[in-house]
């Protein structure tokens, strides 16, 4: 992929290394010889000079039960102003609008959905700040030896794989969906999320940009197997920018007790009430802004300006809704609950309310346009269902057992 994540925040600073300079005696005044630091040092060094630059001061702290600590960090002085296309960037507070009927209508309409709180009980930063997960040294670890690990959707290499459901190639505006939540079994060295993307790749390069959110377990990253908010965006095909959550510069973090990396609770295998959240990922129609929302509770998460952005700056061409994971190469995680689409509600881990915004004013049903079933391996398979009786509209599930041969 060319430059990874780790090193993609050393353009936006100037940093000088200066060498160790020791004095030999002997001689005429001695003699000056050079010793450098090991390379295992200067990885240490630039680490937490990148740690300097993400963790900005904090007004006010919380401690998770898991020990995670999100700081609440003036809203103009957080990571998203160190990129250098957004030193200008005015914040935007005013994301795009959605009708209250459908936002209500969503959350309530289903009586054997328990909808999943987001955010630390009590947790609420002050006016003028943002709360963002405090970035550990860990992290920078994590993502600069794993951002090489997302591949183009049409490989099965370095043990990446997909089970989705996609739209047709179009204009689009926007995606939302509800994620039923699960705690899939994942090795220390794999990762399994549930997503919601939006992608646009050129016709003339393939260069890709693409963002998608929703749950993730991932131990590299947050050193446990609880699911999580996350997400992860690129704006060339992961060569020089991407990243997970805000582990780089470019998310523009808006709220105030709703930030990546917040445990959600999951659901249980053959339960007759599942746990769930909304993901909802949207344009602006006025700015160009990438906005990401949550529900329950309506929250505004934040955005991604359209200014990191090429292809997508003006729309995307793709919608995804299902699986991804990533394990060594014939080792793959389970995706979703661990079992395959085929054994449906509260056995396979399904998304419902599949919806799009085409014009930008709006969100319609998904499938007033053609969906696909796709996967990138017969360990995960993918199921759009449609719509059924007493039951949300739209609904795909999604999932494998993944193991050996994957």
């Amino acid at each position: 992929m060319g430059t990874t994540t780790i090193f993609f925040l050393l353009s936006f600073v100037n940093v000088v290394m200066a060498g160790f300079l020791v004095f030999e005696l002997g001689g005429v005044g001695g003699e000056m010889s050079r010793i450098s630091p090991s390379e295992e040092e200067e990885e240490d060094m630039e680490l937490e000079r990148q740690l300097k630059f993400l963790n900005k001061p904090a007004r006010k702290s919380f401690r998770d039960l898991d020990g995670s600590i999100y700081d609440c960090v003036d809203i103009n002085k957080q990571p998203a102003f160190d990129h250098p296309l957004l030193k200008n960037h005015e914040i935007e507070m005013e994301p795009p609008s959605l009708p209250r009927e459908m936002i209500y209508e969503t959350q309530a309409s289903h009586s054997f959905m328990e909808p999943a709180e987001i955010g630390i009980k009590g947790a609420e930063c002050p006016p003028g700040t943002v709360i963002i997960r405090r970035t550990r040294k860990e992290d920078l670890i994590f993502a600069r030896k794993h951002s090489e690990s997302y591949q183009s959707d049409t490989e099965k290499s370095n043990g990446y794989h997909l089970a989705v459901v996609r739209t047709a190639n179009g204009s689009y505006h926007g995606a939302s969906g509800m994620m039923d939540i699960f705690n899939p079994y994942v090795k220390p060295n794999q990762f399994s999320e549930a997503i919601i993307r939006v992608q646009h790749r050129s016709p003339e390069t393939s260069s890709m940009n693409y963002i998608q959110a929703g749950w993730a377990v991932n131990p590299m990253l947050f050193k446990d197997n609880q699911s999580r908010l996350f997400s992860y965006w690129t704006a060339d095909e992961y060569r020089k920018t991407g990243c997970f959550n805000i582990i780089c510069p470019g998310f523009v973090q808006v709220s105030r007790n709703v930030t990546f990396g917040m445990v959600l609770a999951a659901s249980g295998y053959g339960q007759p009430f599942q746990s769930a959240i909304i993901i909802q990922i949207s344009q602006h129609p006025r700015t160009g802004d990438w906005w990401l929302k949550s529900y329950p509770g309506d929250h505004q998460v934040g955005y991604w300006p359209k200014a990191l952005f090429t292809g997508l700056a003006d729309h995307a061409m793709e919608i995804y809704w299902g699986g991804e994971v990533h394990g060594p190469v014939n080792d793959s995680p389970q995706m979703g609950s661990g079992h395959f689409a085929v054994e449906k509600y509260g056995r396979a881990c399904f998304m419902a309310n599949l919806e799009i915004s085409k014009e930008g004013n709006g969100f319609v049903d998904a499938d007033t346009v053609e969906l696909t079933p796709f996967s990138t391996s017969d360990c995960y398979t993918s199921l759009f269902r449609g719509r059924i009786r007493g039951a949300p509209r739209d609904m795909m599930y999604f999932g494998g057992p993944g193991g050996d041969g994957c």
